[in-house]
C-alpha cells in the first residue's frame, strides 16, 4: 500500500502519541523517553515511509511490566496448583463453594510447595532470581518457599513439602530449559542425584511454571518432558512473530515483507543480525530485561546504533 507524504506524516505522529503514552503512564517500565528518542533517531535519516516502519514496529512491541508480571504469577501459580481441584469441587458442589473456601483450598496447596529459580549459570542477574523476588517482594509466597536448587533438600528436611515448581519468566527456544533440567542434580547424604529422583522418591510433583512462551516451543517441551507438568500462563504464536506471515505488527503481508527487506539492509549494514536466538523475531520485552529471542535491533548496540534497552539475562 503507497501513502503520500501527509498520510505518512499522520501515521508517524499517531504511533508517536500512543508511545508517549505508553510511557507516561509507565506501562512500559524501564523505559523512558530517552530510551525511545535514541533508538528511532537510527531512522532518522531515513526516509519517511522507512521511519513510519520503525515507529509501527515499535508502537507494537509486546510489553510485560512488573505489575503485568506480577500478576501472571498469580494466575499462573493458582492454574498450576488448584484449578482442576477446585473445578472438580465445584462441580461436585454444584458451583456452591464460596470464595473463601476457594481461598482456603489454594492456601493449603500453596504451604505445601517449594519455588526455586531456573537459573542456567548461577549468575545472580539471571531472569529466575527476578521472578523469584517478585514472588517474595509481592507476598505472593512467603520468603522460606523461595529456594535454590542447592537447598532443596534442606528445605524438604525442615517441611515435608507435596510441589515443587521452577519458575522462570519466559520460553524462547526452551534450551534453557532442557540444560538446566538434563543437569539440575541435588546432594542427598552425600550421594548425588538428579533433582528428578529425588523428588521421585519423595513423591513430589515438579512443575515448571514460566510467564509468556512461544507456543511451538512450549509444545515441544511437553513432549519431550512427560514427568514434568509444564505451564506457561501467556502463549505467542506465529502470528505474534514481526516477520512471520499474517503477523499482528503489519497491515498485511505486503507490507511484512517491504518491512523485512528493509530492517534487513538495516541491520546488515550494522553487523546486527536480524533474528534473535533460534532465528525468532518477537518484539518482547519484560520490564527489566529483553530475551535473546527478541530482534536483536532492539538490544545489539554498535558505535552508530543505538539500542532501546540493554539485555540483562541468559538465552530462552
Amino acid at each position: 500500500m503507497n501513502f503520500t507524504n501527509e498520510t505518512l506524516l499522520l501515521k508517524i505522529n499517531t504511533f508517536k502519541t500512543f508511545i508517549r503514552f505508553m510511557l507516561q503512564q509507565q506501562q512500559w517500565t524501564e523505559l523512558d523517553r530517552e530510551d525511545v528518542e535514541h533508538w528511532l533517531g537510527n531512522f532518522r535519516t531515513n526516509t519517511l515511509y522507512e521511519q513510519y516502519l520503525a515507529c509501527r514496529l515499535l508502537a507494537n512491541i509486546i510489553y510485560f511490566s512488573k505489575k503485568d508480571i506480577s500478576f501472571a504469577l498469580r494466575e499462573g501459580i493458582f492454574n498450576l496448583l488448584v484449578y482442576k481441584q477446585v473445578l472438580e469441587t465445584q462441580i461436585a458442589s454444584n458451583f456452591g463453594q464460596s470464595l473463601q473456601a476457594i481461598n482456603n483450598i489454594f492456601k493449603e496447596e500453596m504451604s505445601k510447595t517449594c519455588f526455586i529459580p531456573l537459573l542456567a549459570t548461577g549468575s545472580p542477574h539471571e531472569s529466575g532470581n527476578y521472578i523469584t523476588r517478585i514472588l517474595v517482594q509481592d507476598d505472593i509466597i512467603l520468603q522460606e518457599q523461595s529456594n535454590f536448587i542447592d537447598t532443596v533438600i534442606h528445605y524438604h528436611n525442615t517441611k515435608k513439602f507435596m510441589h515443587l515448581v521452577i519458575v522462570d519468566d519466559c520460553i524462547g527456544s526452551g534450551d534453557q530449559f532442557r540444560q538446566f533440567w538434563e543437569t539440575a542434580e541435588v546432594t542427598d547424604n552425600d550421594k548425588t542425584i538428579s533433582l528428578e529422583k529425588f523428588c521421585v522418591s519423595k513423591n513430589i510433583d515438579i512443575s515448571y511454571l514460566t510467564l509468556i512462551g512461544y507456543k511451538n516451543s512450549v509444545e515441544m517441551l511437553r513432549n519431550e518432558y512427560k514427568s514434568i507438568k509444564i505451564y506457561c500462563v501467556r502463549l505467542l504464536t506465529n502470528e505474534q512473530r514481526v516477520f512471520n506471515t499474517n503477523s499482528y505488527v503489519w497491515l498485511d503481508d505486503e507490507e511484512m515483507l517491504r518491512a523485512k527487506k528493509f530492517f534487513k539492509e538495516v541491520t546488515e549494514e550494522q553487523g546486527i543480525d536480524l533474528y534473535g536466538y533460534n532465528n525468532l523475531d518477537f518484539a518482547l520485552i519484560m520490564d527489566q530485561t529483553i530475551p535473546d529471542w527478541s530482534l536483536p535491533m532492539f538490544w545489539n548496540e554498535t558505535p552508530r546504533w543505538k539500542l532501546l534497552k540493554r539485555r540483562k539475562n541468559s538465552n530462552g
